[in-house]
């Protein structure tokens, strides 16, 4: 049985200035059939000027860590960090920043987890 995800992204969505929030860096595509130009950004496509560059596309959308802060319910800035012991006695710095985690270890190099990270999520699990 599968999950429902945490967070459902329903776009498009505006910030107060105007921009679109999206999940993904702009680009421009100029189409052939149509002899238009397009700021796109995931399914958002936004009609330009002809000759327009990818700084102008930066400008109509939202993204990256700033959009997240608009479409992701979880986001938070704020931060925590733990020193912990490895079972070889070498230190490493585990950050959580909201619900994103990261470990200096070669485990979480290689699987994008690691056991420190998952006893700190044990140890704070309500």
């Amino acid at each position: 049985m599968s999950t429902l995800p945490t967070c459902i992204v329903r776009l498009p969505m505006k910030t107060n200035d105007g921009r679109f929030v999206s999940l993904y860096p702009p680009t421009i595509v100029k189409s052939v059939a149509r002899g238009k130009t397009f700021a796109v950004s995931g399914e958002t496509w936004v009609e330009v000027p002809d000759g327009s560059t990818l700084q102008d596309a930066d400008k109509l959308f939202c993204w990256g860590v700033e959009g997240r802060k608009h479409w992701d319910p979880n986001y938070t800035e704020e931060k925590n960090q733990w020193e912990v012991t490895g079972s070889k006695d070498k230190k490493y710095m585990v950050t959580q920043n909201g619900t994103d985690w990261h470990c200096e270890c070669a485990g979480y190099r290689f699987r994008r987890d690691c056991k420190h990270i998952q006893n700190l999520k044990i140890l704070f699990s309500p």
